[in-house]
C-alpha cells in the first residue's frame, strides 16, 4: 500500500461510490427483474477463491439452466451473462411477492494474469455454476553456474 496525503474528498468519494453500488444492488434484486437495474441486469452473487494450483469462481444462480448462461473470456476478464426466466405458468397479476430477479444478469471479473485462460472449464450442479480457473505452469528457477575464462 503506497502512502498517499490524506484527502477527506477522496474517502467522500469512495463512500458514495460503495453507497450507489448497495443501492443498485438493491433496486434490482427487489425490481424482480423487469429492467429497473442498471443496463437492465442484474448481478449474481460470486464467490473466487484461490487454492494452490488454481482458481475457483462460483456464481449462484438457481433456476437458471446451463444453456441460459454464457461464460467468456476476453481481454483478461470473464464474463458470465444469462438470463434467468419467469415462469410462464404464473400470472403476473398473482404474484404477491417477487424477490428473486429475473431477466438477463451479468457479473464481470478482472482475472489474474497467472491464470491459463485456454484451460478454463465449468460446471453446473444444485444450482450453482462453478468455473476453474487454472494457473499457468511456472518453470522452476534453476541455477546456472558461472564459468571462469
Amino acid at each position: 500500500m503506497a502512502i498517499q496525503r490524506w484527502d477527506p474528498r477522496r474517502d467522500l468519494v469512495e463512500l458514495q461510490r460503495r453507497m450507489k453500488e448497495m443501492f443498485d444492488e438493491a433496486l434490482s434484486r427487489s425490481a424482480g427483474g423487469e429492467g429497473d437495474a442498471p443496463g437492465g441486469a442484474w448481478k449474481p452473487p460470486l464467490d473466487l477463491f484461490e487454492e494452490a494450483q488454481r482458481y475457483v469462481l462460483r456464481a449462484d444462480l438457481p433456476g437458471v439452466t446451463p444453456g441460459d448462461v454464457e461464460l467468456q473470456v476476453e481481454n483478461g476478464k470473464l464474463t458470465i451473462r444469462g438470463e434467468r426466466r419467469i415462469d410462464s405458468g404464473i400470472a403476473r397479476e398473482s404474484y404477491l411477492r417477487v424477490e428473486r430477479p429475473h431477466g438477463p444478469f451479468a457479473a464481470q471479473i478482472q482475472l489474474p494474469a497467472s491464470v491459463d485462460a485456454e484451460a478454463i472449464q465449468a460446471i453446473h450442479r444444485d444450482g450453482v455454476i462453478e468455473v476453474i480457473l487454472p494457473k499457468r505452469k511456472t518453470s522452476t528457477p534453476s541455477r546456472i553456474e558461472i564459468s571462469t575464462g
